[in-house]
């Protein structure tokens, strides 16, 4: 078990908050980053799985080989396949068995659940396919696809880093000015996180950790660029307060280049999780020396992202449920943060007893 470090830290505070902002209305919202930044916990998650994967790629002694570092990516993004259709197989028991329980119809409808109920043959093909998603359990699917984008990514930064960057910049920049996206079946739409302009987020998690690691005037530039990313954090934070967003009859095309979208990840909410990710890098020694448990325990929930995602999003339904049958108040609200955290710990700890013990 390797000891706490920032990039597990921050990935078990992005988890925490993921779980709290996904029970709409909870009181305890207010303290998570959405109501802070243009950008929110998702796209914290996903920057920060950009990070691990430069790890994972250059290893944290000696470079891996192509073909060791390709598997591992590879055999990730099935293991996280596999985790989508347990947790959506099981989301979608839930709602309904709250809904013969409680003789409620209506949470048969929940999230986009219709189809699973009245259409299940395709439902059943579309949630293999990743094409069927229902609300609050989307963001597996687009890990999945984040990952075999990266596997791109990693095969040509062999050949220069800048130009798999560079690859990832045109491929955004055409899905923003096309609005390209990934369609849904059997429901009509498409993705609430379009994977191919939030694939950017995950490579420039991947570039900066690798020119961090590698170029020794990496340190100072994040010195010197500290404030300036503070500035543009608080500025961001006054934005969110005061409730501005981009008319959409009003910016030029291509649109999402300048709104605040979160489906195509506009270029704002990039900005925003780059001067968080700057304006925070020298936190995690302080916060090491002053919150030493917290610390060990958010860490130990990153260590374990996956487990802890996954159950975090069914306890999030869970209290989704729990505050539409009853009265939802801050003590309410407190019982299902305490409970979950609780859970979420217990979730982490045994996934390490389990990788321990293999």
């Amino acid at each position: 078990m390797r000891p706490p470090n920032a990039i597990d830290f921050w990935r078990g505070v992005a988890l925490v908050m993921i779980f709290i902002n996904h029970i709409p209305g909870m009181d305890y919202s207010i303290l998570t980053m959405r109501n802070y930044a243009i950008s929110d916990a998702a796209e914290l998650f996903v920057f920060l799985a950009g990070c691990s994967l430069a790890f994972v790629v250059n290893g944290r002694s000696e470079k891996k080989t192509l073909s060791h570092s390709v598997s591992r990516l590879l055999l990730r993004a099935f293991e996280i396949w596999q985790a989508q259709i347990v947790t959506i197989s099981v989301a979608v028991a839930m709602l309904g068995a709250a809904a013969l329980y409680f003789n409620d119809p209506l949470f048969l409808e929940w999230h986009g659940a219709g189809p699973a109920f009245v259409d299940t043959v395709r439902a059943s093909i579309g949630m293999v396919l990743l094409t069927y998603q229902i609300g609050y359990f989307n963001i597996l699917p687009l890990y999945v696809v984040l990952l075999l984008i990266a596997t791109v990514a990693v095969v040509i930064a062999r050949a220069s880093i800048w130009l798999a960057l560079a690859a990832s910049i045109t491929l955004y920049a055409a899905t923003l000015t096309l609005q390209l996206r990934l369609p849904s079946w059997p429901a009509e739409g498409a993705w609430f996180f379009n994977p191919l302009s939030w694939q950017l987020l995950i490579v420039l998690g991947y570039v900066a950790m690798t020119v961090k690691r590698e170029h020794p005037r990496a340190e100072e530039f994040l010195k010197r660029a500290w404030p300036w990313a503070t500035a543009l954090m608080l500025f961001g934070t006054a934005v969110v307060w005061v409730d501005y967003r981009p008319d959409p009859m009003a910016v030029p095309f291509p649109q999402y280049l300048f709104l605040f979208d979160k489906e195509y990840l506009s270029p704002a909410r990039i900005v925003s999780m780059l001067a968080i990710a700057i304006a925070f890098y020298p936190a995690f020694p302080l916060l090491s020396r002053r919150i030493g448990p917290v610390v060990r325990y958010c860490s130990r929930l990153g260590r374990n992202s996956l487990a802890v995602f996954c159950m975090a999003s069914l306890l999030a339904l869970g209290g989704q449920i729990a505050r539409y049958l009853g009265q939802p108040t801050l003590l309410f609200d407190t019982a299902i943060v305490v409970i979950g955290l609780v859970v979420l710990g217990v979730t982490a700890w045994i996934a390490e007893f389990r990788s321990s013990s293999a």
